[in-house]
């Protein structure tokens, strides 16, 4: 009976290791991060020619739009991952009185920023569209 216990619980370790072994490694890497980023960026809304000038951060696993704090939506959680040698992030922010906005986008390797952005809002019977384009704040 030993023997068949020490068996098994060998063969466990195994399949355990190889599984940190080629696992672990691949989900690390599908999470890139754009924590300690800011980027400068401008906001234009669907019907508008006034682009709006902003900055977004990405701090600790969190995004924040300097605009947006002004509409009562504080830090927000962010998603990213790479995929061809972009990066791409997503954003469902709340604000504490004015609603929500969904933003998604991506930044390639030369730091530049395009997103768009969906502002849902309490009182309106259809959403404010952003297109966005910006740059890594140096």
């Amino acid at each position: 009976m030993n023997y068949s216990f020490f068996t098994h619980f060998k063969s466990l370790n195994f399949v355990l290791l190889a599984f940190l072994v080629l696992v672990a490694p691949v989900s690390l890497a599908d999470k890139p991060s754009l924590d300690g980023k800011a980027f400068t960026i401008e906001m234009l809304a669907k019907g508008s020619d006034k682009p709006v000038e902003n900055t977004l951060t990405f701090e600790s696993g969190t995004f924040l739009s300097a605009v947006c704090v002004k509409h009562d939506f504080p830090q927000s959680k962010y998603r990213s991952y790479e995929k061809d040698g972009v990066t791409h992030f997503e954003v469902d922010a709340k604000s504490y009185t004015k609603g929500n906005m969904v933003w998604k986008g991506q930044v390639n390797d030369k730091g530049e920023l395009e997103a768009s952005a969906v502002w849902h809002k309490p009182d309106a019977e259809k959403p404010v569209e952003f297109q966005i384009k910006g740059k890594k704040k140096q």
